[in-house]
């Protein structure tokens, strides 16, 4: 989408072969609508990997001179405890603390681009995840094998599959997306960027993707292909991001995006339910720990 309306799209992955797969079909599928886009680059990240990702942000500094737009959206989904090499649970590492180390280390160039252009965006891809069955971030110890969580997330594993674990963690990693981007916004906002940079979250509802089969091979659901029948395609999936980043008008700081069925439907401007998403004790307590974590300082 974003492609389509003439960015010059950089997308990061683990394995570039498959990476350079995905390029081909987007730009293959530009082609038949007739759009005539920038070529997609392919750039190797990985989000196991602290090192890695410090050399992606180097190399990309290299060969970029502006970055308006960025979309965290790597994540993995109820898997077992298991731990990367920089010693953390690979569903934080991956869905929090690589997407924070990031953008702390791209911020010169996003905010060099935001006080020459004035308009640079950002936003964290969360899931219903972070408020269904009120999962709580422990910023104390982001390792917790089974952070605290509402009674309704005991329910889980009859309905999904795994266990409670699983999807405590999980829920834990996706409500620290949210509650990075109400700091990020917070901060810009005491940095006086507030005008020219945004920060936002938004979640893609049910979207079919290889998420739900990984989530299954991995012990964490019974019953991924079965469960993506109740949502809607990848690229439905993806509206709430676009709008999260993109939309002229509906495009707001601290706003989080999301289907206007939950599951389904057309992009809106929703609300977490999660009470926790904005409280600003444990923003302020997860980004020290995220600090701590990555081994930097992250200032505005």
């Amino acid at each position: 989408a974003l492609a389509s309306k003439g960015a010059q799209c950089v997308i990061t992955v683990r394995n570039v072969e498959k990476g350079n797969a995905v390029k081909a079909d987007l730009e293959a599928k530009l082609k038949e609508e007739g759009v005539s886009a920038k070529d997609i680059a392919v750039m190797k990240m990985d989000n196991c990997d602290f090192e890695s990702v410090r050399t992606f942000a180097e190399d990309f500094k290299k060969q970029y001179d502006r970055l308006d737009i960025v979309c965290n959206n790597a994540g993995v989904m109820g898997l077992d405890v298991q731990m990367t090499k920089d010693g953390y649970d690979i569903q934080i590492q991956t869905n929090h603390l690589s997407h924070f180390l990031m953008t702390a280390r791209l911020w010169p160039l996003l905010k060099s681009t935001a006080e020459k252009y004035g308009d640079v965006t950002l936003t964290q891809v969360s899931s219903g995840a972070s408020e269904k069955g009120k999962p709580t971030v422990d910023a104390s110890n982001l390792n917790n094998p089974h952070p605290s969580h509402g009674i309704l997330l005991y329910l889980a594993p009859y309905v999904l599959g795994g266990s409670t674990g699983h999807w405590a963690r999980y829920g834990q990693s996706k409500l620290a997306n949210v509650l990075f981007a109400n700091e990020l916004q917070k901060r810009l906002a005491a940095a006086g960027l507030g005008e020219k940079m945004k920060s936002t979250s938004c979640h893609p509802g049910l979207a079919a993707t290889n998420l739900q089969i990984t989530t299954q091979k991995g012990g964490g659901m019974k019953d991924g292909a079965g469960y993506q029948k109740s949502g809607q395609s990848c690229a439905d999936g993806s509206l709430p991001l676009v709008m999260a980043v993109a939309h002229p008008t509906l495009c707001e700081g601290g706003a989080y995006y999301g289907p206007s069925e939950g599951r389904t439907g057309a992009p809106v401007k929703t609300k977490n339910e999660n009470p926790m998403a904005y409280n600003e004790a444990v923003m302020k307590a997860l980004w020290e720990a995220s600090e701590k974590a990555v081994g930097e300082e992250f200032k505005l």
